[in-house]
């Protein structure tokens, strides 16, 4: 079977569920291609570990995206994306359309619906509670309240052929606003480890490591609080914080104002897979900090099979 991702907002690489998904269906003999948003330049079209990846651009000129943006803001519609799938599910010749989130379900299912194929929803996220905890615009938190997320949550839920979550509590959630459970399956964020890099058990210096996506409903600012109380007990005690996203700049006003040094926390940005594990697996311990919400509550990150996967407490 010919399977048309879409992952229509976003890059790729890296986004880990998107790959480990697309390994499980090539594994199981399936073709998959990726159609993915060009945000730093690259090449229309590549083959990455066996995903067919299409690429198409992310600006599309200043009248148009007003326009695309306000079809999205008020219908959940977006003209551009629904350009871009309908000529790339023609040209790879789909089968099925399996779409990434949220916001581009309703385009999908235009273009599904158009076509005879059917659409499977990859529900990442809880939108209708995430968004109370996300930095967004005004003109979006004016538009796309967490009312109208739910309200389109509930349609995506009714209109997709199949649906994707990433835990059982997640299942259960939606299970429980009447969708027939034989449309559900769950594929959880568990790591793909070949058990090849191990935690090296290094407690000198004593390393505290966050990998992932910062964003205030992460946490990071508790963390940063919480160690530089720690460091009280622990003289020589460093936190490596892996990632990047939004707010940045205050978690490094909030470290200065604490008295840690550039020496007592390090911020990487993005680094590459590989380089994760390595820094991962010479650590001393992983920290979750992500605050407790309806949102959290319904998912589970990579992060914590990353740390689990290779015995890092």
């Amino acid at each position: 079977m010919r399977i048309g991702m879409l992952l229509m907002g976003g890059s790729f690489p890296p986004d880990l569920r998107v790959h480990k998904e697309a390994q499980v269906l090539l594994v199981a003999g399936h073709e998959i291609s990726l159609l993915a948003t060009d945000k730093d330049g690259g090449v229309a079209r590549e083959d990455v570990d066996g995903i067919d990846v299409h690429r198409y651009p992310a600006r599309t000129g200043p009248l148009r995206s007003k326009l695309t943006a306000v079809g999205t803001l008020v219908a959940w519609r977006n003209a551009y994306w629904e350009q871009q799938i309908g000529a790339y599910v023609e040209r790879i010749g789909a089968d099925v359309i399996h779409v990434h989130d949220l916001p581009a379900v309703k385009s999908a299912v235009a273009v599904g619906r158009r076509r005879g194929i059917p659409v499977v929803f990859d529900m990442h996220e809880n939108y209708s509670d995430a968004v109370k905890h996300w930095k967004r615009s005004s003109a979006a938190e004016t538009f796309q309240t967490p009312k109208r997320y739910a309200e389109y949550e509930m349609w995506a839920l009714d209109n997709a052929d199949a649906i994707v979550v990433t835990i059982e509590e997640m299942r259960d959630r939606v299970a429980a606003r009447g969708v027939d459970p034989r449309k559900l399956t769950v594929f959880s964020n568990v790591d793909d480890w070949d058990g090849s890099l191990m935690w090296s058990g290094s407690t000198e210096p004593y390393v505290v490591v966050y990998a992932g996506g910062f964003g205030e409903h992460r946490g990071i600012d508790t963390l940063i609080r919480a160690f530089a109380i720690a460091r009280r007990e622990i003289p020589g005690a460093r936190l490596l914080l892996m990632g990047a996203g939004k707010g940045e700049e205050d978690l490094h006003s909030l470290a200065a104002d604490l008295g840690l040094s550039a020496g007592d926390v390090e911020f990487t940005g993005w680094v590459s897979l590989g380089e994760m594990r390595e820094r991962l697996a010479a650590s001393s311990v992983g920290v979750v900090p992500h605050h407790r919400t309806v949102h959290t509550d319904s998912t589970i990150p990579h992060k914590l099979f990353q740390y689990m996967a290779m015995g890092l407490p």
